[in-house]
């Protein structure tokens, strides 16, 4: 299971959304998807722990996504963090936090690692490019698929024996008297979990691709109908519908919502005419996935 945490769910100026933070946990796996200011604040004052964060993956070096980075990271240090920090984001991040780390004389005391891919377990995060009017790039977190034993059929034909049940599940072939058990006539596949976060984006053709069939689908949502949100790298929230029909996702969360909404029910009415499964979060609103 899957859990994602709706830390800040606003976008560009700061309102009663935060500004765009998303954490997803499953078992020791924690990751921050943008950290835009405030993220830290809002973490330690709702017992979100800072210190478990394993990767932080942002999509683009625009204030409202990166500006948290820098003082989440400080923190970190003042809280005595040893374990490696992983960072994933656009061409430039590494040379924003150099920078500032230099410019305010600090400099943390733990490893922070730079990668274009991240794997812990069973979960796998890859970006995926968008189309906002600066680099940026989404991310995939994708659950390793498992399997399970088809019980029943292990019965009917008189296995009962768990080491035998034990080493089938672990792809391992089993000599039972003249037969030979083979692993994949009797394990059950169970598809992984997966969800995608777009950061900023217009409605493309390139989105779409990277984030067909996945169970969650956390989309650029800045604008109600009629406003030409293209022309600023976003999306309404109807082209984010658009975008989750199209692509075939389960579920729709609305994210990215301009300041300019304080009732922003409408954007969430507009966009389920297009796609029914369709959630406008509160910000440290959660979501449970399971496949």
């Amino acid at each position: 299971m899957i859990k994602v945490v709706f830390v800040g769910t606003g976008g560009g100026a700061p309102s009663r959304r935060g500004l765009p933070a998303f954490l997803v946990k499953r078992d020791d796996f924690s990751a921050l998807l943008d950290c835009g200011e405030g993220t830290q604040i809002t973490m330690v004052n709702h017992s979100l722990n800072v210190m478990n964060v394993k990767l932080i993956a942002i999509t683009h070096l625009h204030a409202d996504h990166v500006l948290g980075l820098p003082s989440l990271i400080q923190t970190m240090g003042m809280y005595d963090r040893r374990e490696k920090l992983t960072v994933m984001g656009p061409k430039g991040l590494k040379d924003f936090l150099e920078t500032v780390f230099e410019r305010t004389y600090f400099r943390p005391n733990f490893p922070i690692e730079f990668v274009e891919s991240y794997e812990q377990g069973n979960v796998k995060v890859t970006p995926f490019p968008t189309c906002h009017v600066v680099p940026s790039q989404g991310y995939l977190v994708q659950e390793a698929d498992s399997f399970n034993l088809d019980a029943d059929r292990l019965r009917s034909e008189g296995v009962t024996d768990w080491r035998v049940m034990r080493a089938l599940k672990e792809g391992r072939e089993v000599r039972l008297g003249e037969r030979t058990l083979k692993p994949e006539d009797f394990l059950i596949p169970k598809r992984g979990v997966k969800l995608a976060y777009t950061g900023d984006t217009r409605p493309c053709e390139k989105v779409v691709r990277a984030v067909s069939g996945v169970d969650l689908l956390l989309h650029d949502s800045t604008f109600e109908k009629g406003i030409d949100a293209g022309e600023y790298g976003h999306s309404t929230s109807v082209e984010a519908a658009e975008v989750a029909l199209e692509a075939k996702v389960k579920r729709l969360a609305l994210v990215h919502v301009s300041s300019r909404y304080p009732d922003p029910s409408e954007l969430l009415k507009q966009a389920r005419r297009v796609f029914p499964m369709t959630v406008l979060p509160d910000d440290l609103s959660f979501l449970s996935l399971q496949a």
